[in-house]
């Protein structure tokens, strides 16, 4: 016979009535936008700073979005999103060779909540064509 169980939030606030923190219910989201342009040249490993992700707050989803960021889509030029602590925190290597190539949340990065305001960065593992646009955005829930 199937059993029903109860996750961690649930027994937590609606079983034992335990005071919700703001983070953990996804109350006041604010998005992050982020948005680069390839303007000149790039080597493999340039970083290029995203935003900066706020102190203790909850990151909640990351959307990304480029469109053929190389000559070929056998290139398998890739876009990582991370931070100083973890290069790929936030999106592992993602192949933008592609028309409309997405991007989401790694697990590493879903309900991270950093401990200081955190610069974000982008790697590229190629050189992206010049003119190319990336764009995206986090959601994170601030601290209470």
């Amino acid at each position: 016979m199937a059993t029903a169980r109860s996750s961690t939030l649930y027994t937590n606030y609606d079983v034992n009535k335990y005071t919700p923190d703001a983070r953990d219910r996804y109350g006041r989201v604010v998005p992050i936008k982020f948005e680069i342009t390839v303007v000149s040249v790039s080597a493999t490993g340039d970083t290029y700073k995203l935003c900066v992700l706020p102190a203790y707050c909850s990151v909640i989803a990351l959307f990304c979005t480029g469109d053929a960021q190389s000559l070929s889509a056998a290139v398998g030029l890739t876009l990582k999103i991370g931070d100083s602590g973890d290069d790929d925190r936030y999106m592992a290597a993602t192949d933008l060779d592609v028309v409309n190539a997405q991007g989401s949340l790694a697990k590493a990065g879903a309900a991270y909540r950093p401990t200081a305001d955190t610069i974000v960065i982008a790697t590229f593992t190629g050189a992206p064509i010049v003119g190319r646009v990336v764009t995206g955005h986090f959601l994170i829930v601030p601290a209470s």
